[in-house]
């Protein structure tokens, strides 16, 4: 359904790049690994939970391809590469606050293996020919999981990865992540709105490598919960002028990530901006949050020698569109930086 609603798009000249969605089976394994099933009872939610696997790697290893499969109740998960030492005791299932797991200093300890889109069974990301991500000697794979069981009975479900590397000597690429988060969300009931964010990166470019913001963008992820419905990400130039990197309208269960092909070039512009859309058909608020919340965040992969997170500052509505579209603007809060290793 996805592929159908990207190439329908594409088809209508929405998007300034057309986004390609490969098939899952196209991957060939070269590690394979299923982590401790977690048992769920009816309508449970789990969160606060890490799993982790030691790679036991001598040598780097150069990650193209990574196909997710689960036994479903997996409301979304984010996976990190850290040294062995990081979040130190047995792999398996541990309390994420035990050992002081925490998203941004995973990304900064190692890098972004790998996010779920929001209650997929089966997703694959997938990189362009010769890019990859480097994940060094002695690294483990380490994520925190959401759970979520909306049957009427307890279930037993397990995730797993099949993981498709390249030899060194053909890596062109390697990429590093950005992401933002926009956690001041306040959404209308029984309404559509929609909230945008912008971060200057020019700045953060400038201060840690001493270079304008040139990078190209190579996957994008989207992630929001069962209200979502719109997501755009952008290039904003020095006169504000915007540049669609890609832009989508489907519902959760659907793979949200796509691998940008060929790679969108920010051609030095300076501003990045994400857009989350939402239709709330409940009596209530949504706020950002986990179960029965929203959520508006973005994973992108960049060939920058830089990983980049953003979160929001205050939030202000900017009102009724023509459309009746409740539109806010989200200022830019914290932006962290660090060159890569």
């Amino acid at each position: 359904m996805l592929r159908g609603l990207l190439m329908s798009t594409c088809a209508a000249g929405l998007l300034v790049a057309c986004s390609q969605q490969s098939d899952p089976s196209e991957i060939t394994p070269a590690m394979t690994h299923t982590f401790e099933a977690l048992a769920i009872d009816a309508g449970e939610e789990i969160d606060g939970v890490c799993q982790s696997w030691s790679l036991e790697n001598e040598e780097p290893i150069y990650v193209s391809k990574v196909r997710q499969r689960n036994d479903g109740a997996w409301h979304h998960s984010n996976w990190y590469f850290v040294p062995e030492h990081v979040y130190p005791g047995p792999d398996g299932t541990w309390d994420c606050a035990e050992r002081g797991f925490g998203d941004v200093s995973s990304a900064i300890a190692g890098g972004v293996f790998f996010a779920q889109s929001t209650q997929t069974l089966e997703e694959l990301q997938a990189f362009q020919e010769g890019a990859v991500l480097e994940i060094p000697p002695h690294h483990k794979i380490v994520g925190g999981v959401h759970l979520v069981n909306i049957s009427a009975a307890p279930v037993e479900t397990a995730l797993s990865f099949d993981i498709e590397t390249v030899a060194e000597e053909d890596v062109q690429i390697r990429l590093r992540p950005i992401s933002f988060t926009n956690t001041a969300l306040d959404i209308e009931p029984q309404a559509e709105s929609r909230f945008q964010m912008t971060c200057d990166l020019g700045k953060e470019f400038q201060s840690a490598l001493g270079t304008p913001a040139e990078y190209n963008i190579y996957y994008v992820l989207a992630h929001y919960h069962e209200w979502g419905n719109y997501f755009r990400l952008s290039f904003v130039d020095e006169d504000e002028s915007e540049r669609t990197i890609f832009e989508l309208r489907n519902s959760v269960g659907e793979p949200l990530g796509t691998t940008l092909d060929p790679p969108l070039s920010s051609e030095g512009a300076p501003k990045l901006r994400v857009e989350c859309g939402y239709l709330n058909n409940t009596d209530r608020r949504l706020e950002y949050g986990l179960g029965g919340q929203e959520m508006c965040v973005f994973l992108a992969y960049t060939d920058a020698d830089l990983i980049v997170g953003a979160t929001s500052g205050a939030n202000s509505p900017k009102g009724q569109s023509a459309e009746g579209i409740f539109m806010n603007e989200t200022s830019c809060g914290p932006v962290l930086a660090v060159p890569a290793p």
